[in-house]
């Protein structure tokens, strides 16, 4: 038996992944909007420079999951732990990387815009990386930590609280930044900066968007540098950047210095040990599904489709929310934080109350309820206007839209975590292939959207409602799909009799009855069955103090044939 995890280790793991939510937070909100307003990049550059890292995070992730599963036989690693190991080196490639993303091209401001892509490229590829090293290694330690069903559901509730702290902690941070932020100098003429009503004849708004340069008469006030982002505005979001870091480390630490990570048994050693000293003999896992089987399955496929509609809402709102307060609506910088702020804090309200919703209607009826409520957010987006929309309008939309999107991730995670069911070995495979469809769909969708960008103030707004829209559509086109599918029951019983034929199988003997029956032992795979942000508490412990398995097998092989869960 497990002991109880002490809170201080608990309190330590769930810090540990706050530097990649500050990071992640500011990457998918403000990336786009820092690139093209403030870095002055065209529509097809800013696009590309995300399409890059979602290719090189789709990639990264599950060669990350390979090899951070690999027992590290360096004596200084193996001591300090697998995981912790490549925990550290992901924060460290996180912390070198991520200030240059968000900062102006140190020593090339003269080169063209392909000279300075390059120069992103590099530093958003490491990035990328590091990223995916901590997120990884991060999730692989809950079933290392502990093997009861119960801590590792409360490690996931403590990481997801501070997950939120976090991506709170920006916007509040970016607030402060951008409504203190004072302008240059060379912004100020006549004794007058920006920010005041007036301006000396002489002085031109910094900007090259002609929306923006043209006047108009008797209408809504002309954004100047005081509330339109600009290159004015780049040491604000430097400073916003190394903030991050400078937080992101100080809770890395923490995690280093209070998780000690339990010492690293390899596979078949494992199953060679002899029963435990309470007597308690060592059990088999279920059987396993083959990689190529999983491409047999419809449902497969159904589910990476529900699965890549689920993250094109939500990343696209998240992306082109800024954009549109900025461009399309004219709103002050500091709703840049205000309306993400409110997203965010509307869409974990929502997510406490999926548990019970899921009792009572179920995972596909939630999640069609949760495209409902993102297409009403669209919706009001579209038709949203006046003086009524921008004070207090805009909030209740982005409220609409965070509900909508916390419903969908977290039902999408339960119903692709339902089709892995009790393969766990499968696990790596299905959320590596999810997320490879997931990163590469995002990217190449946005690329899409930047490149037939009209230069037109109502682009943004037409973006989300139509983009965010058909990703619900699609969303609701998948789960009626799905109504008459027993997901993670479908699988063929000659899959399961194939693998136990398996050269690798081992006999082991129950401990009740005296009987014995042939099985494979359980594959301990805990990295790669975690790919994606899954609630933990769906996967079955791999090991009880050196046993393969917490429950037992019938008796009868063929019994335990006729009741594995498929």
């Amino acid at each position: 038996m497990d002991k109880n995890l002490p809170w201080v280790t608990k309190v330590s793991y769930g810090v540990g992944h706050v530097f990649n939510d500050l990071c992640a937070s500011m990457w998918f909100t403000y990336l786009l909007l820092f690139y093209q307003n403030v870095l002055q990049f065209d529509n097809t550059l800013a696009g590309l420079i995300l399409l890059v890292g979602q290719i090189a995070d789709g990639i990264s992730t599950p060669i990350v999951g390979i090899f951070s599963d690999k027992e590290n036989k360096i004596p200084i690693c193996a001591r300090y732990g697998r995981r912790k190991t490549w925990h550290l080196m992901g924060t460290v490639l996180c912390f070198i990387a991520f200030p240059f993303i968000f900062n102006v091209c140190l020593g090339c401001e003269d080169l063209d815009d392909w000279a300075k892509f390059g120069y992103y490229f590099i530093f958003v590829v490491i990035f990328q990386f590091g990223w995916a090293c901590v997120q990884i290694s991060h999730l692989a330690l809950i079933p290392d930590l502990t093997t009861r069903k119960c801590q590792r559901t409360e490690l996931n509730s403590i990481r997801y609280a501070f997950t939120v702290l976090a991506n709170l902690s920006v916007f509040t941070i970016t607030f402060f930044s951008l409504n203190t932020g004072q302008p240059g100098p060379e912004h100020i003429t006549g004794g007058d900066s920006y920010g005041n009503d007036t301006y000396n004849d002489t002085s031109t708004p910094f900007t090259t968007d002609p929306y923006y340069a043209s006047t108009s008469s008797g209408g809504t006030a002309e954004p100047t540098s005081a509330n339109h982002i600009g290159p004015e505005d780049a040491a604000s979001f430097r400073n916003i950047a190394l903030i991050c870091c400078g937080i992101g480390v100080v809770f890395s630490l923490i995690f280093h210095i209070g998780v000690k990570e339990p010492p690293f048994i390899p596979h078949k050693k494992r199953c060679e040990l002899p029963p435990s000293s309470d007597g308690e003999k060592r059990d088999p896992s279920p059987a396993k599904m083959r990689k190529i089987d999983w491409f047999k399955e419809l449902p497969f496929y159904q589910i990476a489709v529900l699965y890549m509609a689920t993250r094109l809402y939500v990343n696209l709102y998240q992306a082109y929310i800024p954009l549109y307060v900025q461009d399309t609506l004219r709103l002050d910088q500091t709703f840049l934080a205000l309306v993400p702020f409110a997203m965010y804090l509307a869409g974990f309200t929502g997510s406490l109350l999926m548990k019970e919703i899921n009792k009572k209607i179920g995972r596909k009826r939630t999640f069609a309820l949760g495209c409902c409520v993102g297409i009403a957010g669209c919706v009001w987006l579209w038709f949203g206007e006046g003086s009524y929309y921008e004070e207090w309008g805009i909030f209740l939309v982005g409220a609409l839209l965070g509900i909508g999107g916390s419903t969908l991730l977290i039902t999408s995670l339960s119903i692709t975590a339902d089709l892995i069911g009790e393969n766990v070995e499968g696990g790596a495979f299905v959320y590596g292939f999810m997320s490879l469809v997931d990163k590469f769909s995002n990217g190449i969708i946005i690329m899409i959207i930047q490149e037939s960008n009209p230069e037109e103030p109502w682009y943004y707004r037409s973006v989300i409602t139509f983009a965010c829209g058909s990703a619900c559509a699609l969303g609701i086109a998948v789960v009626i799909s799905l109504m008459n599918v027993r997901i993670g029951q479908s699988r063929s019983r000659d899959v399961a009799l194939s693998i136990f034929e398996d050269s690798d199988t081992s006999t082991t003997t129950t401990a009740e009855g005296g009987g014995s029956s042939p099985a494979k032992c359980g594959l301990d795979n805990p990295a790669l069955n975690i790919i994606s942000e899954v609630s933990i508490q769906s996967i079955p412990p791999p090991t009880v103090n050196g046993t393969c398995c917490k429950d037992k097998l019938p008796q009868n092989s063929s019994q335990t044939q006729e009741n594995t869960k498929y």
